[in-house]
């Protein structure tokens, strides 16, 4: 493979910004993909989603990174990290 292909096919979504990456959400038959800032790996809630993630479906992963929980708990938890890192911007 060409450097050309090799970087075409590691090409980010068109959806997801400079410093922010994809997730998905997953519960049963039930998923949603969000486009996360990279500033929610430091946050506590965050990082236990991945800690789950890894036991679950372990560190071999392309692509979107899977988080076990339902969609509607992943929107709940964003939520709450943007109005905390709103607050600490306002502080």
């Amino acid at each position: 493979m060409d450097d050309q292909s090799e970087n075409e096919s590691r090409d980010v979504p068109e959806d997801v910004k400079k410093g922010h990456f994809a997730v998905i959400a997953m519960d049963n038959d039930e998923l949603k993909r969000f486009v996360v800032p990279l500033s929610c790996l430091t946050h506590p809630l965050f990082l236990r989603l991945l800690e789950q993630a890894a036991e679950v479906y372990g560190f071999d992963h392309e692509g979107a990174l899977t988080l076990p929980c339902r969609p509607s708990e992943m929107e709940r938890i964003l939520a709450l990290i943007y109005m905390e890192f709103a607050r600490d911007c306002l502080a």
